[in-house]
């Protein structure tokens, strides 16, 4: 009697052949299997809205308006808040600091720095993930529970184009817009607390502030909040879209969204302003 010695080939949940890949993702643990494809589902749904949105360049705006106005009632004051608090709250104490050293005028050198490259983004970032991403993540979750997801797609409308693609567009134009608010914010509260609070004169403070501020420096803070804005759209969505269990599993699904988002604000901030830095070495310059 023969006996079959050779190897059976390892098979998914469907009995299809699993690929070396396939082998090695089945033998991988499970976090990084979950990392793998979270990564590969965010990439294959922002391949999806960029399709959508090119061939079809139509029919998406009137509801991309709508919700960025929906933004704009909601986000304004949290943005406003985080960024003009955070500001002049550190304002105050830089500017305690460099009057010791007899430069108080210094500040405004200072805040080009602080406020365009680090807290406006960062906080803005910040409050964009913490007010509507998670809105995002759990109406798309909801409706994915509610199995209305199923319903777009047997009345034969692309769910990801009508509810999806205004959503991340919105998201990626108002995180820029708030961040304009948020810099003009930043630079207004550390020019209150060196002119209104302190005794540097408009004028000195406003000289080192343009003497500063140079183009790359405003180029690289959009740059940076447009990638920001397009992840939280992005990994909010896809949270939403493939949401399950219940209610538990929307709620599961909005921390791990917003938590994702408040990392990927960590890590953009650090390799945009490591780029911008290696681009432009002069930025690094006090003037």
């Amino acid at each position: 009697m023969a006996v079959d010695l050779a190897p059976t080939e390892e098979a998914d949940e469907t009995g299809r052949r699993l690929t070396t890949s396939g082998r090695v993702m089945h033998a991988s643990p499970s976090g990084v299997q979950r990392i793998v494809t979270d990564v590969g589902e965010s990439g294959r749904l922002l391949a999806q809205l960029v399709t959508t949105a090119v061939r079809e360049p139509r029919g998406y705006w009137a509801a991309t308006r709508d919700e960025m106005y929906a933004m704009l009632r909601f986000c304004w004051l949290p943005v406003t808040l985080a960024v003009g608090g955070f500001t002049f709250l550190i304002a105050n104490y830089a500017y305690d600091l460099v009057s010791l050293l007899g430069a108080g005028n210094r500040l405004g050198t200072y805040f080009v720095m602080a406020s365009l490259r680090e807290i406006s983004p960062f906080c803005a970032g910040m409050a964009v993930a913490g007010v509507m991403g998670t809105a995002m993540t759990a109406d798309l979750g909801a409706r994915k529970i509610r199995e209305e997801l199923d319903a777009f797609t047997v009345l034969g409308v692309d769910a990801v184009r009508a509810l999806v693609l205004p959503r991340v567009i919105a998201i990626t134009v108002m995180m820029v817009a708030f961040n304009v608010l948020g810099s003009v914010l930043g630079l207004g509260m550390a020019m209150a607390s060196a002119t209104w609070l302190g005794t540097t004169s408009p004028g000195a403070f406003l000289g080192n502030l343009f003497g500063s501020l140079t183009v790359p420096e405003l180029v690289g803070s959009t740059i940076k909040c447009t990638l920001i804005g397009l992840f939280i759209g992005v990994v909010s969505a896809q949270k939403g879209l493939t949401a399950r269990g219940g209610a538990e599993g929307v709620g599961r699904a909005v921390n791990e969204a917003v938590v994702l988002s408040f990392a990927a604000i960590w890590v953009i901030n650090f390799i945009v302003n490591a780029t911008m830095l290696g681009l432009n070495p002069d930025m690094l310059i006090n003037r």
